[in-house]
């Protein structure tokens, strides 16, 4: 099927990934999307519903982290899985529930890399000392969830403390509850992120260390990134043990 054919509807407002993501699902539920079928150009999609490339771009990126689209060198295709039966409705609302989860990820991919890189220029001894401190108790207590959340925000406090601007410090205090519930909650469920964590805060901490901005920018960058696509599998996987348990 050709994009110019899909009977999409123009959308009506700015923030509109999620009815973006729910006219493809029912495209799909419907049949009239099937297995294979590519979905076009983000420019053409983008003219079709009368949104801005980016904010077709979060959509799509949000359907292949949900396993509903797939990539096959620069075009979207609907996934082969959804011929094996997954449950897309199921995976769509379970998507909704976890948003504010998925947006303060989104908030963090914004901030502390910068936050990040000017620790970098901006650090003092007695900053790296407690930078060090928080990664040598993630190491520590890797067996044990509450303490090793608690030790992975104190290191994301300690490197705000250390880029030296009052407001970005303030703005990662002000969000430390669902901080810390993103954190909670990722962590908890999943069975491979703790040693990929500490392995990212080791590597921003070395590049913070050495003064290499962009590089500690990078790697905080891929660590959230890190932690988005774990929430994705997560979502995904809770989903396959909802339906096999059904």
């Amino acid at each position: 099927m050709t994009a110019n054919r899909l009977p999409l509807k123009p959308m009506r407002r700015v923030l509109v990934s999620d009815e973006i993501i729910e006219q493809f699902k029912n495209l799909i539920l419907e049949g009239i999307l099937k297995p294979g079928d590519g979905l076009g150009s983000e420019t053409k999609l983008a003219a079709q519903m009368n949104v801005g490339r980016s904010t077709i771009r979060e959509a799509l990126k949000v359907l292949i982290h949900l396993g509903f689209i797939e990539r096959k060198g620069k075009v979207a295709v609907v996934a082969e899985a959804v011929r094996g039966g997954m449950q897309p409705r199921e995976i769509i609302e379970r998507f909704r529930e976890n948003r504010n989860f998925l947006e303060m990820i989104e908030v963090r991919k914004i901030i502390e890399p910068g936050i990040a890189a000017m620790a970098a220029n901006r650090h003092e001894t007695g900053d790296l000392d407690l930078i060090r401190q928080a990664v040598d108790a993630m190491k520590e207590t890797l067996g044990d969830i509450s303490a090793f959340i608690n030790h992975d925000y104190n290191f994301h406090l300690c490197i705000a403390q250390a880029c030296r601007n009052q407001f970005l410090i303030e703005i990662t205090r002000g969000i430390q509850d669902m901080l810390k519930k993103t954190q909670a909650y990722v962590l908890r469920q999943s069975h491979s992120i703790h040693h990929r964590s500490l392995a990212f805060h080791t590597k921003i901490f070395k590049a913070i260390e050495k003064g290499q901005s962009e590089l500690a920018g990078k790697h905080m960058f891929d660590h959230i990134e890190d932690i988005e696509s774990e929430m994705y599998t997560i979502l995904k996987q809770a989903n396959r043990d909802e339906s096999n348990a059904n």
